[in-house]
Protein backbone atom coordinates (compact mmCIF):
# COMPACT_ATOMS: atom_id res chain seq x y z
CA UNK A 1 0.00 0.00 0.00
CA UNK A 2 1.60 3.71 -0.69
CA UNK A 3 0.85 6.28 1.96
CA UNK A 4 1.34 9.10 0.33
CA UNK A 5 -1.69 10.66 2.18
CA UNK A 6 -0.09 10.56 4.98
CA UNK A 7 3.59 10.82 3.87
CA UNK A 8 4.81 14.17 5.35
CA UNK A 9 1.46 14.94 7.29
CA UNK A 10 0.53 15.66 10.53
CA UNK A 11 -1.41 12.69 12.32
CA UNK A 12 -1.92 13.11 15.96
CA UNK A 13 -1.97 10.48 18.27
CA UNK A 14 -3.95 10.35 21.60
CA UNK A 15 -2.93 6.86 23.46
CA UNK A 16 -2.53 6.76 27.67
CA UNK A 17 -0.67 3.24 27.26
CA UNK A 18 2.82 4.87 26.17
CA UNK A 19 3.44 1.31 24.59
CA UNK A 20 0.87 1.21 22.21
CA UNK A 21 0.86 4.64 21.54
CA UNK A 22 4.92 4.55 21.07
CA UNK A 23 3.96 1.91 18.78
CA UNK A 24 2.01 3.74 16.62
CA UNK A 25 4.09 6.61 16.46
CA UNK A 26 6.57 4.78 15.31
CA UNK A 27 5.03 2.82 12.49
CA UNK A 28 3.56 6.48 11.28
CA UNK A 29 6.95 7.98 11.44
CA UNK A 30 8.47 4.66 9.32
CA UNK A 31 5.79 5.96 6.67
CA UNK A 32 7.72 9.38 6.62
CA UNK A 33 4.31 10.99 9.30
CA UNK A 34 5.04 14.11 11.66
CA UNK A 35 3.65 12.53 14.83
CA UNK A 36 1.77 15.19 17.11
CA UNK A 37 2.02 13.86 20.54
CA UNK A 38 1.36 10.73 21.28
CA UNK A 39 -0.91 12.49 23.72
CA UNK A 40 -1.60 10.72 26.85
CA UNK A 41 -4.25 13.58 27.97
CA UNK A 42 -7.14 15.04 26.20
CA UNK A 43 -5.84 18.31 27.58
CA UNK A 44 -2.87 18.41 25.93
CA UNK A 45 -4.07 17.24 22.73
CA UNK A 46 -6.20 19.78 22.44
CA UNK A 47 -3.74 22.56 22.93
CA UNK A 48 -1.50 20.96 20.72
CA UNK A 49 -4.14 20.97 17.87
CA UNK A 50 -4.79 24.08 18.34
CA UNK A 51 -3.24 26.15 14.56
CA UNK A 52 -2.02 22.72 13.71
CA UNK A 53 -2.95 21.50 10.64
CA UNK A 54 -3.42 17.94 11.21
CA UNK A 55 -4.60 15.67 8.33
CA UNK A 56 -5.62 12.61 10.40
CA UNK A 57 -5.83 11.09 14.27
CA UNK A 58 -5.54 7.46 16.21
CA UNK A 59 -7.50 7.93 19.29
CA UNK A 60 -8.09 6.03 21.96
CA UNK A 61 -11.65 6.77 24.03
CA UNK A 62 -10.43 7.03 27.54
CA UNK A 63 -7.28 9.11 28.32
CA UNK A 64 -6.10 9.71 31.65
CA UNK A 65 -8.08 12.56 31.98
CA UNK A 66 -11.14 11.44 30.64
CA UNK A 67 -13.16 10.47 27.77
CA UNK A 68 -11.87 12.00 23.98
CA UNK A 69 -15.07 13.03 23.01
CA UNK A 70 -14.24 16.92 23.26
CA UNK A 71 -11.40 16.33 21.32
CA UNK A 72 -13.07 14.23 18.77
CA UNK A 73 -15.48 17.14 18.62
CA UNK A 74 -12.78 19.21 17.93
CA UNK A 75 -11.14 17.56 15.00
CA UNK A 76 -14.54 16.20 13.91
CA UNK A 77 -15.82 20.42 13.43
CA UNK A 78 -12.31 20.19 11.44
CA UNK A 79 -13.23 17.47 8.68
CA UNK A 80 -10.39 15.52 10.70
CA UNK A 81 -10.61 12.01 9.79
CA UNK A 82 -10.21 9.75 13.25
CA UNK A 83 -9.36 6.32 13.98
CA UNK A 84 -10.00 5.09 17.05
CA UNK A 85 -8.41 2.20 18.71
CA UNK A 86 -10.30 1.16 22.00
CA UNK A 87 -10.32 -1.97 24.52
CA UNK A 88 -14.37 -1.06 25.65
CA UNK A 89 -16.27 -0.41 22.44
CA UNK A 90 -17.01 2.92 21.37
CA UNK A 91 -18.96 4.64 23.99
CA UNK A 92 -22.52 6.58 23.25
CA UNK A 93 -21.74 10.05 23.32
CA UNK A 94 -19.15 9.20 20.94
CA UNK A 95 -21.57 7.12 18.68
CA UNK A 96 -23.72 9.73 18.23
CA UNK A 97 -21.56 12.33 17.77
CA UNK A 98 -19.56 10.57 14.97
CA UNK A 99 -22.18 7.51 13.83
CA UNK A 100 -19.90 6.33 11.09
CA UNK A 101 -17.08 5.98 12.72
CA UNK A 102 -14.27 3.45 12.55
CA UNK A 103 -13.49 1.41 15.74
CA UNK A 104 -10.47 -0.84 16.62
CA UNK A 105 -10.57 -3.04 19.17
CA UNK A 106 -7.55 -3.76 20.92
CA UNK A 107 -5.07 -5.13 20.45
CA UNK A 108 -4.71 -3.90 16.43
CA UNK A 109 -1.49 -3.68 14.71
CA UNK A 110 -0.32 0.13 14.32
CA UNK A 111 -0.14 -1.02 10.51
CA UNK A 112 -4.31 -1.43 9.83
CA UNK A 113 -4.78 1.37 11.87
CA UNK A 114 -2.81 3.66 9.42
CA UNK A 115 -3.98 1.72 6.47
CA UNK A 116 -7.40 2.66 7.67
CA UNK A 117 -6.37 6.27 8.20
CA UNK A 118 -4.72 6.30 4.93
CA UNK A 119 -7.95 5.12 3.07
CA UNK A 120 -10.08 7.37 5.07
CA UNK A 121 -7.86 10.53 4.16
CA UNK A 122 -7.81 9.58 0.50
CA UNK A 123 -11.10 9.55 0.31
CA UNK A 124 -11.76 13.26 1.55
CA UNK A 125 -8.89 14.13 -0.70
CA UNK A 126 -10.97 12.31 -3.41
CA UNK A 127 -14.25 13.62 -2.48
CA UNK A 128 -13.02 17.40 -2.31
CA UNK A 129 -11.62 17.12 -6.04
Amino acid sequence: MTYRHIKGATVLVAEDNMLVALNIALALEDREAHVLGPCARVSEAMRLIGGTDIVGAILDVDLIDGPVTPLAQALTDRDVPIVFCTGVGLPEKLTKLIPDATVFLKPTEPERLIDTLNQLIRSRVEAAS
